[in-house]
């Protein structure tokens, strides 16, 4: 089990009398990962804000696997710690813990992805992107670049993740909301992977060439592994529009080159942020909102050079 404590001590006092603690609370954080593009900063910007609140912060890390975050949870709750941070990989598999750390008046906020609304009772607040929001406003984007008609495939994240379902559900449903005329040829997974991205994409581009007129990838780093293999399968065809998601450099960098059409700027600063802000006013008695989106931006080349990257 990968295990990491962050202690921050008593240069904080000031703000933790302000903040109304006679000492240091303890945050047991579960994170999706230790080493990834968009949550690496997001934990750094907990830690770091944690720092200035004087908060204790023990992260833990699931590496992308849900049995080993249920597993998790159980730690933070035998450790009796005062708050819980979880970032779910799966809609419902949590809820178990989650009820258990109700019973044991932990309060639990979730970070950046949805759960199934049978969790909700348990949960005092979700902080993070509405990644339902997310999928219309890259269906508008890519309906815009396409003309309303065209085939797509769809560059998915994880099978049965919150943020996975959000932005491939609330894309689809918005083709149907306008009465697109775009297809979806198909939708693979790729685990918001940029190497399985590319894998998906040959085989992807293998058996449709030039029937792919759009690309909807759930991330910017799997839009980054379909154009990898597209420059690689067709060097000399023009790139179809692609409309990615989380505002990377690397996808501001494409748009300016034409490779690709869109992104979605979605901070991981912002999202980490949010969630211990929200975690430090429920430690101090204060009531929070149930749900606190962050902003999200479209970025096209119409305003690439007016935006900054999320990361």
């Amino acid at each position: 089990m990968a295990f990491k404590k962050t202690m921050f001590g008593a240069g904080t006092a000031a703000l933790m009398l302000t903040a109304g603690w006679a000492q240091a609370q303890t945050v047991c954080y579960v994170t999706a990962a230790d080493a990834h593009a968009y949550v690496t900063p997001a934990n750094e910007a907990i830690d770091g804000r944690a720092a200035e609140l004087g908060l204790e912060i023990l992260s833990l890390s699931q590496n992308f696997d849900v049995q080993t975050g249920i597993e998790q949870m159980s730690t933070c709750i035998a450790r009796g710690v005062d708050g819980i941070i979880l970032w779910p990989l799966d809609p419902q598999a949590y809820i178990p813990g989650l009820a258990r750390a109700q019973a044991a008046d932990i309060p639990t906020i979730l970070i950046n992805s949805p759960m199934n609304e049978e969790a909700d009772q348990f949960i005092v607040s979700f902080t993070g992107p509405d990644v339902y929001e997310e999928g219309e406003m890259a269906a508008d984007s890519l309906n815009d670049a396409m003309g309303g008609a065209g085939s797509i495939v769809i560059i998915a994240g994880q099978a049965g993740n919150g943020t996975t379902i959000g932005r491939v559900g609330g894309f689809v449903d918005r083709l149907a909301e306008i009465g697109s005329g775009i297809e979806v040829l198909d939708t693979v997974n790729a685990d918001f992977d940029q190497q399985k991205a590319l894998v998906a994409s040959r085989d992807l581009i293998t058996r449709f060439g030039d029937e792919i007129t759009g690309v909807y990838a759930n991330d910017d780093t799997m839009a980054r592994g379909f154009i990898d293999a597209w420059l690689e399968a067709k060097p000399d065809t023009p790139m179809p529009p692609i409309v990615g998601i989380n505002g990377q450099k690397d996808a501001f960098e494409s748009i300016r080159s034409g490779e690709m059409y869109s992104t979605i700027v979605q901070s991981p600063i912002e999202d980490g942020l949010l969630a211990i802000n929200t975690m430090a006013e429920i430690l101090a008695g204060n009531e929070v909102e149930a749900r606190l989106p962050i902003p999200l931006t479209v970025v096209t080349s119409e305003n690439v050079d007016m935006v900054e990257p999320a990361f």
